[in-house]
């Protein structure tokens, strides 16, 4: 028995797939996964007449335009000078799609089109040093390792993969293990999302292959980047919920086929940490099931992750966050006995609350996990590198299930004007000075400085909400920049934004809504409208009621995909305060914002709007007061209140129709 035959033996002991098994698995797909089966198939009748559209939940740089070949691929093809393109046309994830129909048709088309690529590729670009650089980039050569060998095993035991297909199969999984292996940026990779999915690749392959010089290598590599890139509170540190999924996903398919292999290339501790991963992805999802759109991410729903976790981690929460059934992926994955042992699997209702990621920057506040939840996300941490925005006091907010406030996406990696505006301070929910950037962009991965985020403090407290937060990005103006945001209800949120230091300068508000919101002013008031609730928006500084102005503003939820939605800007000079409130109506309620004095008791006097901020908000019968102190309480400046409710605090707040005797203090 030759080394080839040797190989193949164990790829399909450990790898293949049973045909009885192959059919219970279809079975399952058909009874519960139509809508991902349904795009898996067209996947699969694309890529076998060599035509590509990249829109499966997980493509990296989804496209928008059908690009087809007549005859033979152009494995370097640019579409639109998009080098994405060539990255994603050569991570080759559709032929796990080619492989997917195979099994649940039985048709050898795919199997054909599988091997006419596959070979193709091989003559074309396995000598690395006459290939296209790009098709060899060591992220794309992680990524097409994992998915030719989860491809290969759907089609094992095809009479169509014959010896010559073996051979060249594993001569070329060689030359991907010995490049991975020879990284010459292993410092980038020791930090980088893409260091963990390049020796990801290089993991699966030291089995599949298996030499232990390219496991030791990679299991080494796997074991920094859990402690060096993953923050205590289990995000990845580039401040991007996509590539945190991604990176995510690749240490699940490393504990995946180790369990197959019956290798253990983790601790106890650091398998923690993945489950702590899969925890933070659980908290960073919308009431629609989507990761949050921070930074370079897309509006993608992680059900399928949070399944495929919680078959990993055997974890009730983890199922309760994604689908009822093991997701279409996770069957072809886990196979017979991971459905088995999810559907084994008692879901734990998941309690809503406060949720604080001290190290990201971030907090989360929900009513619940059900889909018609109220939500709110604040976030003040670290730029992330290449793919983090400038969103530092970034808010975002949903009303009973529906997107209020939202993220701008990212569209491109281009060096053109879309991704640095995608990018940038003044299109996200961020309070900015003098309209400038705080951290400019040198090109479209490198900021030219990166300021620090500080004073991040959350509270919850007798139903009101904190979030707060400052920044030093605009200290050579004298300003160090903080936002406030009370939410008195989940649905009446005061949005204070403040200089402290010098407030000769201007400072301005942005909020782009969500593109089903309509913004119009009415009887002197600006009002947004949704498909399923209506509000009210007002905005003051120091002086009284501010301009707002209705505006549009880009949003891309997908790469190569952009649109607009309305958009609020506002702005003050020589003043420390500027503030936004929003109160969503209800029904047969009249909704009045006020900015009101601020009483001090002690000295019986009322203190100076460039000190203080007082609002009262009420709704129907019940009426609310906040009140934001600049500076720290005393010298006199202590006991102050509101329509004779008193406290001592920075950050208070009172519900007056519940006739209470002092103010909440959220911050003292």
């Amino acid at each position: 028995m030759n080394n080839t035959e040797l190989l193949w033996d164990e790829f399909q002991k450990h790898l293949g797939y049973d045909k009885d098994e192959a059919l219970k698995i279809a079975d399952f797909c058909l009874k519960n996964c139509g809508e991902m089966m349904k795009l898996v198939m067209e996947t699969a009748d694309e890529t076998a007449e060599n035509t590509f559209l990249f829109r499966l939940p997980w493509d990296m740089e989804a496209t928008s335009e059908v690009v087809h070949f007549d005859r033979k691929i152009k494995w370097n093809y640019v579409l639109n000078e998009d080098e994405e393109f060539i990255f994603q046309l050569n991570r080759h994830r559709y032929w796990i799609s080619l492989g997917q129909a195979y099994r649940l048709t039985g048709n050898e088309k795919y199997v054909k089109a599988f091997i006419g690529q596959l070979l193709d590729w091989i003559d074309e670009n396995i000598d690395i040093e006459k290939a296209d650089k790009a098709i060899w980039r060591t992220l794309e050569t992680g990524l097409r390792a994992d998915y030719w060998v989860r491809a290969m095993a759907l089609f094992a035991d095809s009479p169509l993969i014959t010896e010559d297909v073996k051979k060249r199969f594993f001569e070329a999984l060689l030359v991907h293990a010995g490049h991975l292996a020879a990284n010459p940026k292993k410092g980038f990779s020791m930090k980088s999302n893409w260091g963990v999915m390049e020796y990801t690749g290089l993991y699966i392959l030291s089995l599949v292959l298996d030499n232990e010089e390219y496991k030791k290598t990679a299991i080494y590599f796997l074991k920094m980047g859990l402690h060096t890139q993953i923050h205590d509170d289990g995000f990845q540190w580039e401040s991007s919920p996509m590539y945190h999924n991604e990176v995510l996903a690749a240490y699940l398919e490393v504990l995946r086929v180790a369990e197959i292999y019956g290798d253990k290339p983790f601790t106890e501790d650091e398998r923690e940490i993945v489950k702590r991963m899969a925890y933070a992805t659980l908290v960073r999802t919308y009431p629609n099931h989507h990761q949050l759109m921070t930074g370079d991410s897309d509006d993608t729903d992680v059900r399928d992750l949070l399944s495929q976790s919680a078959v990993i981690f055997v974890d009730s929460r983890l199922k309760s966050g994604g689908y009822k059934e093991l997701d279409f992926e996770g069957a072809w994955l886990f196979g017979t006995k991971g459905i088995e042992t999810y559907e084994k699997l008692e879901t734990t209702e998941l309690i809503g609350g406060l949720q604080i990621s001290d190290e990201s920057g971030e907090a989360v506040w929900r009513s619940s996990y059900n889909e018609d939840a109220d939500f709110i996300y604040f976030r003040n941490g670290c730029l992330g590198g290449g793919h983090g925005h400038q969103d530092k006091l970034h808010i975002e907010l949903w009303f009973e299930g529906e997107q209020i406030l939202r993220d701008s996406g990212r569209y491109t990696y281009k060096h053109v004007e879309e991704r640095y505006e995608l990018k940038g301070s003044k299109i996200h929910n961020v309070p900015i000075i003098n309209n400038l950037e705080y951290a400019p962009n040198a090109d479209s991965w490198i900021y030219e400085k990166l300021p620090l985020s500080v004073g991040n403090y959350f509270n919850q407290k007798d139903g009101f909400l904190l979030f707060e937060g400052a920044h030093c990005g605009y200290m050579e103006a004298g300003v160090l920049l903080r936002r406030r945001v009370v939410a008195l209800k989940p649905d009446i949120i005061v949005i204070c934004d403040e200089i402290i230091g010098n407030k000769k300068n201007e400072l301005s508000q942005h909020f782009a809504f969500a593109e089903d919101i309509d913004l119009k002013k009415e009887a002197g008031e600006l009002r947004g409208k949704g498909v399923k609730c209506e509000f009210v928006v007002k905005s003051f500084d120091e002086r009284g009621e501010v301009a707002q102005d209705i505006v549009t503003a880009k949003v891309s939820r997908h790469y190569n995909h952009i649109g607009e939605s309305k958009a609020l800007r506002l702005s003050t000079k020589a003043s420390h305060f500027l503030t936004t409130i929003i109160v969503k109506n209800q029904a047969g309620e009249k909704t009045v914002i006020n900015k009101e004095k601020v009483y001090n008791l002690t000295n019986e006097t009322v203190l100076k709007d460039n000190e203080v901020q007082g609002y009262l908000i009420s709704r129907g019968e019940k009426e609310y007061s906040v009140m934001l102190y600049k500076d720290d309480v005393g010298n006199g400046r202590d006991l102050n209140g509101i329509k004779g409710v008193y406290g001592i605090g920075q950050t208070m707040a009172a519900s007056l129709h519940k006739k209470p005797e002092y103010m909440t203090v959220l911050r003292w």
